[in-house]
This record gives structure tokens, C-alpha cells and sequence, in this order.
């Protein structure tokens, strides 16, 4: 009975990690590419992503928390079109070569029932000191 316990516990203590995953070195290079695309124009510019921690999160205030307060929230990277919820893994394959987007911090914040489903396992805040505040 005790063997069968501790399978049992093993078996959950799995099933809880895969659901608390971490962001995969792809899933960072693909929210990457997103976030810079975000800054146009030939200037210098630098991008620290931060995890979204959930949907409801001031995302200016995660960049001025994780970074300081010259760092400012441009958007959110993720998965799948601008106005969908997250899912997946925002390094998915869809159409063959992945389905990313990039949503405006005002646009987020002002639908944030649209990205339910945006946590720190799907989705990056898009932190530079050239977003303005």
C-alpha cells in the first residue's frame, strides 16, 4: 500500500511540474524577435523581457519592480493574433515557422478579459527604456 502511495505522489508531483513549466530558451528567442520588432527606426535600443506574471499585472510596474524605474512596459509577446488569448507555448510551429504577436500595453490593459489565459508560462512583458512611460 505504501509503494502504491508514493507512485501515486510521485505521479502528481509530475503532472504539477509540466503545469508550472518554465519559458524554453525557443520560447525566449521567439518573444525576443517580437519585442524588437516593436522598437522601429534605426536607433539603439535594448529589450529585457520579463515573464508575465498574470493578466491583471501593471505591466509598467513588473519592469520597474524586476528592473527599475527607467525600464517601461511596451507590450506583451505572445502566441497566436494580437486580440487572442494565449495558449500554447509562444514558440508554437503553426503554419510551419510559429504564430507570434505583439500587444500594445494600452491595448493589453484595457482588455485584459481577452488574455485570461497569459501567465508566465505563455507571454512576455516587452521592457526598454525606450518605451515611453
Amino acid at each position: 500500500m505504501e509503494k502504491f502511495i508514493v507512485v501515486v505522489l510521485l505521479a502528481l508531483l509530475q503532472i504539477s511540474l509540466q503545469s508550472v513549466q518554465a519559458q524554453t530558451d525557443e520560447d525566449i528567442a521567439a518573444a525576443r524577435a517580437v519585442c524588437y520588432s516593436a522598437l522601429t527606426g534605426n536607433n539603439n535600443h535594448s529589450i529585457i523581457l520579463v515573464p508575465l506574471p498574470n493578466n491583471v499585472a501593471d505591466l509598467d510596474a513588473v519592469c520597474h519592480t524586476n528592473i527599475n524605474g527607467e525600464w517601461h512596459a511596451g507590450g506583451v509577446a505572445k502566441g497566436y493574433y494580437f486580440y487572442q488569448n494565449c495558449r500554447g507555448s509562444i514558440s508554437n510551429r503553426s503554419y510551419g515557422g510559429g504564430y507570434t504577436s505583439y500587444v500594445t500595453e494600452k491595448y493589453f490593459e484595457a482588455n485584459r478579459k481577452n488574455y485570461s489565459k497569459c501567465n508566465a508560462t505563455n507571454a512576455f512583458i516587452c521592457c526598454s527604456p525606450q518605451f515611453p512611460n
